[in-house]
C-alpha cells in the first residue's frame, strides 16, 4: 500500500479547505488559489493566477507589504502562526475590505522560494465583538445612569430629611409636654431609620459602579469586633439576648485591611441576627489560616438562635432588594440591601459569604476576608505580658449561659488563674459554704431562680468584700437599681459582651492589685454626664453610616444628642438652619470634604467664632494635624475614636482658645478644670480626680524626657510631637503656667527654630515641680 498522497489528492484537500490558501512565487505572483480563497475574495483561480499578491490587499498596504515579506525571510523562521500578528485587512474583488488573520510559511524549491498564506475571514467574529462591546458600553452607561440617579435622589431626599432631624432636635430642647415629646421622638426615630435606608442605597450604588474604595490600614481586630458589638448591645439587652465573641488562638492580633468596611459587615450581620432572634444568643467567632507569603484568610461566623431560614429561600438571600418573604419586610423592616452590600464587600476584600440555617434553630452567616498580619502578635497573647499579677489567683465564675462561662474560663486560664465555674447560684453557694477559697468572684446578674444580686447577698453572709471581692456581670438595660446593691459593695460592674481589657482591669482592681483605669469604670449615670457641666449643641459630619453610629453612641454616653449630616455641603446647610456649638467633622467626605467645609464656615462666621470644629480622620500621616488647623479647625482626634478622646476634646474646645496665652499672674492650676473633674466623681468613683492627678504626675517625667531628647538631638519635628502630646495632658488638668511654656516649645518645633528652646524646657521643668506640689495639695484636701 502506498502511504503517499498523489498530486490530485493533495489538490483535492487544498480545494475543499474552508480557509483561503494562497501560494506565491519568489516574485510575489499567485500560483495557487484554492476554493476557500475564491469564496473569500470573489475572484476565480483563473482570474488571479500570475497576478501580484497586492491584488488582494487594500491600496494603502501595497508599499509596505514587500518589506514585511523581506523581514520574514530574514528572520530565519520557516513559518509564523495565525494570529501571531495583529489583525490585517484584505480586499475583495468588489473593493470591500474585511478583517482577517493569516499564517505564512516558506518552502525553498528549484524555481526559488514559495510562500504559502493561509487566511481566515474574521468579519463575523469582529462584528460580534463590536456588538458585545457596544452592549457592554450601553450596560455600563445604564448602570452609571441608574447609580447616579440613585445617588442624586438619595442626596435630594437626605437634604430635607436632615432638616427634619435638626428641627426635631431643636424641638426636643424646648419646653414641651410628654405627649408632644413622644410625637417628636417618633418623628426623629422614623427620620433616622429612613436616613439609614437612603445611605444603604448610596453604598449599593457605589458598589455597582465600582466607586467603593477599600482602604488598607493596620487595626486591632479585637477592638473592631468589640466596637461592632457595642453598637448593638442596647438592642440585644432590651430583648435579653446574650452577645459574645471568640477569637481563635491562630488569629493575628492586628490586621492590615479596611476596618470601617469590616465593621460595616459585622454590624449588618449582627443587626440581622438580633432582629430575627427572640431569645438565646448571638455569637461572633473568628479563626484564621495562612494565605500566601504574609497573608491570612480570616474566617468570621455570626451564629444566632433565631427563627432560621427555609432551605429553598437561601439562594435568594444575598440578592439586592429581597428578603426571605414579603411578610418578613412588613414585620421586621429593612430594604433587603444589607446582605447584598455585605456580600459584595467581602468579595472586594478577597473573600466570600455564605449561610447555613435551620428553621426554628437559628442561622450562621460565614464570611472570609484576605488580609496581612500587622506585627507578629497573636490574639491569645492579649495582655499576657501584664498577667503575672493574676497567676495562681482563684476565681469563682457564675453564669447560667454556657458561652459566657466558656469565655470567662478560657480567659482566666490564659492569664494563669484557677477558675471554678458554676451554672447556677445554688451551685456557687455550695462551693462557698463548703469552704472553697476564692480570691475574686464574677456573678452574672440575669440568672433564673436566684439572680446575681440575690447570690451576692447570700455570699456576704459568709465572706465580706475584703475576703471575697465581687464583680457584677450585667447589661446596661438590666442593671439593678436596688437599694441592696450598697450592702454588697461590688468592686466593679462589667457590661456584656465581655471584653478582656475591661475584665482584666476589673480583676486587678477588685483584688486591689492596681487602681482601676478611668476609661473602664462603670459608665456614668445621666446625672454624672458631661452634658450636665458642659452643655453643647453638636453636629456630626461623617459619610460612613457605621462611623455615624459609633460617634453618636459615644456622645450619647456623655449625655449629648447629636445631629448627623453626610458631607460638607450638608454641614453648611445645617448651620443656616440653626446654631451649633461644636461640629465633629470627618476630613474625607464626598461632594465637599471637611477641610473645604471648614474654610467656608470660617469665611462665613469668622475665625474665632462658634462653632468649634473638631477634625475626625483615620489618617495618621505627618502634617495632617497642621492641615486641619490651617483650614480653621480647632482640634483634632484620630480614628478609631475613644470615649475619653471625645470627652477630653469637648472639654478642651469649650475652654478659652489655646492661643490666648496665660499672663504672668495666671494661677498654677485652673480650679475650674479641677471642679469639672470633681463633678464626675460619685460613690463608685470616689478617687477619680486623685487617680488622674497621680497618673499625670507619674507620666510627666516621661514627656519631659522626650522633649529633652529631642532638644539634645536637635530634632525639631520630634520636639513638636513630644510637646504636643504633653500639652494634651497639661490641658486636661488646667496646668496653665506649664501650658504656656509647652505651647511655645511646640511652636518652635513646628517652625524648626530651636534657639532658646533649652531655657524654655528648664522653665517647663520648674513649673512642673510647682504644679506637682499644688496638685498633691488638691489630692490631700479632697
Amino acid at each position: 500500500m502506498n502511504d503517499n498522497l498523489t498530486s490530485a489528492q493533495l489538490n483535492g484537500i487544498l480545494s475543499i479547505a474552508d480557509d483561503a490558501i494562497i501560494c506565491v512565487d519568489s516574485a510575489q505572483r499567485i500560483i495557487l488559489f484554492n476554493q476557500g480563497a475564491e469564496r473569500t475574495f470573489g475572484w476565480s483561480a483563473e482570474e488571479v493566477k500570475g497576478k501580484p499578491l497586492n491584488l488582494l490587499l487594500p491600496l494603502r498596504y501595497h508599499a509596505e507589504h514587500s518589506k514585511h515579506i523581506d523581514r520574514f525571510d530574514k528572520s530565519g523562521l520557516t513559518a509564523r502562526k495565525m494570529a501571531e500578528r495583529q489583525v490585517i485587512y484584505a480586499a475583495r474583488k468588489d473593493g470591500t475590505e474585511f478583517p482577517a488573520e493569516a499564517s505564512i510559511s516558506k518552502l525553498e524549491a528549484d524555481s526559488g522560494t514559495i510562500h504559502t498564506v493561509i487566511l481566515r475571514d474574521i468579519s463575523k467574529r469582529k462584528a460580534y465583538e463590536r456588538e458585545l462591546e457596544t452592549a457592554k458600553e450601553r450596560a455600563e452607561a445604564a448602570m452609571q445612569a441608574k447609580s447616579m440617579f440613585l445617588a442624586n435622589m438619595s442626596h435630594e431626599i437626605r437634604t430635607p430629611l436632615n432638616a427634619v432631624i435638626g428641627m426635631t432636635s431643636l424641638l426636643l430642647n424646648t419646653h414641651i409636654n410628654d405627649e408632644q415629646r413622644d410625637y417628636t421622638e417618633t418623628i426623629r426615630a422614623s427620620s433616622e431609620v429612613l436616613l439609614t435606608i437612603i445611605n444603604d442605597i448610596l453604598d449599593y450604588s457605589k458598589i455597582e459602579i465600582g466607586r467603593l474604595e477599600i482602604e488598607r490600614q493596620p487595626f486591632d481586630l479585637r477592638r473592631c469586633i468589640e466596637e461592632s458589638l457595642d453598637l448593638l448591645s442596647s438592642e440585644a439587652s432590651e430583648k435579653n439576648i446574650n452577645l459574645a465573641y471568640f477569637i481563635d488562638d491562630s488569629v493575628p492580633a492586628a490586621l492590615v485591611s479596611d476596618v470601617t468596611r469590616l465593621r460595616q459587615i459585622l454590624v449588618n450581620l449582627l443587626s440581622n441576627s438580633i432582629k430575627f432572634t427572640h431569645r438565646g444568643e448571638v455569637v461572633v467567632s473568628v479563626s484564621a489560616v495562612p494565605f500566601g507569603d504574609a497573608g491570612y484568610e480570616v474566617h468570621f461566623a455570626v451564629k444566632d438562635t433565631g427563627i432560621g431560614i427555609p432551605q429553598e429561600r437561601l439562594a435568594e438571600l444575598f440578592q439586592a432588594f429581597t428578603q426571605v418573604d414579603a411578610s418578613t419586610t412588613r414585620k421586621y423592616g429593612g430594604t433587603g440591601l444589607g446582605l447584598a452590600i455585605s456580600k459584595r464587600l467581602t468579595e472586594i476584600m478577597g473573600g466570600r459569604m455564605w449561610v447555613e440555617s435551620e428553621v426554628g434553630s437559628g442561622s450562621t452567616f460565614y464570611f472570609t476576608i484576605v488580609a496581612e498580619a500587622s506585627g507578629s502578635q497573636l490574639a491569645h497573647s492579649f495582655l499576657q505580658e501584664r498577667s503575672s499579677a493574676l497567676a495562681g489567683k482563684h476565681v469563682l465564675i457564675v453564669d447560667d449561659n454556657s458561652t459566657n462561662r466558656r469565655i470567662l474560663v478560657k480567659q482566666a486560664l490564659l492569664w494563669g488563674m484557677v477558675p471554678s465555674a458554676a451554672a447556677s447560684a445554688i451551685e456557687a453557694l455550695d462551693l462557698v459554704r463548703h469552704g472553697h477559697a476564692f480570691d475574686v468572684g464574677i456573678l452574672d446578674m440575669s440568672m433564673p431562680e436566684m439572680d446575681g444580686l440575690g447570690l451576692a447577698l447570700e455570699i456576704r453572709k459568709y465572706r465580706d468584700e475584703k475576703a471575697l471581692p465581687l464583680i457584677m456581670l450585667t447589661s446596661v438595660a438590666h442593671r439593678p437599681r436596688d437599694a441592696k446593691m450598697s450592702e454588697v459593695r461590688f468592686s466593679a460592674y462589667l457590661n456584656k459582651p465581655i471584653k478582656p481589657t475591661a475584665l482584666f482591669d476589673a480583676l486587678l482592681h477588685a483584688m486591689r492589685i492596681e487602681p482601676m483605669q478611668t476609661s473602664l469604670r462603670r459608665p456614668m449615670a445621666p446625672s454624672e454626664r458631661l452634658s450636665e457641666t458642659v452643655p453643647l449643641k453638636i453636629l456630626v459630619a461623617e459619610d460612613n453610616t457605621v462611623n455615624q453610629k459609633v460617634v453618636q453612641q459615644l456622645l450619647a454616653h456623655l449625655g449629648y444628642r447629636a445631629d448627623v449630616v453626610a458631607n460638607g455641603i450638608e454641614v453648611l446647610d445645617a448651620l443656616e438652619r440653626q446654631n451649633y456649638d461644636v461640629v465633629l467633622m470627618d476630613v474625607q467626605m464626598p461632594e465637599m470634604d471637611g477641610l473645604e467645609a471648614t474654610r467656608r464656615l470660617r469665611a462665613r462666621y469668622g475665625a474665632n467664632m462658634p462653632p468649634r470644629v473638631i477634625a475626625m480622620t483615620a489618617n495618621a500621616m505627618p502634617g495632617d494635624r497642621e492641615r486641619c488647623l490651617a483650614a480653621g479647625m480647632d482640634a483634632y482626634v484620630s480614628k478609631p475614636i475613644e470615649l475619653d478622646d471625645v470627652r477630653a476634646v469637648l472639654i478642651a474646645v469649650s475652654a478659652p482658645p489655646r492661643d490666648e496665652v496665660a499672663p504672668e499672674g495666671t494661677e498654677v492650676i485652673d480650679r475650674r478644670r479641677i471642679n469639672q473633674l470633681m463633678e464626675l466623681q460619685d460613690e463608685d468613683n470616689p478617687t477619680l480626680v486623685s487617680d488622674i492627678i497621680e497618673l499625670f504626675v507619674a507620666d510627666s517625667p516621661k514627656h519631659l524626657n522626650n522633649i529633652a531628647t529631642a532638644l539634645a538631638e536637635g530634632k525639631a519635628e520630634a520636639l513638636e510631637s513630644a510637646a504636643h502630646r504633653f500639652l494634651s495632658s497639661i490641658e486636661n488638668l488646667g496646668a496653665d503656667r506649664m501650658r504656656k511654656h509647652c505651647m511655645e516649645l511646640e511652636r518652635m518645633g513646628k517652625e524648626g527654630s530651636l534657639e532658646g528652646a533649652q531655657k524654655l524646657y528648664e522653665a517647663l521643668q520648674r513649673e512642673f515641680d510647682i504644679a506637682r506640689q499644688h496638685l498633691r495639695g488638691i489630692v490631700s484636701a479632697s
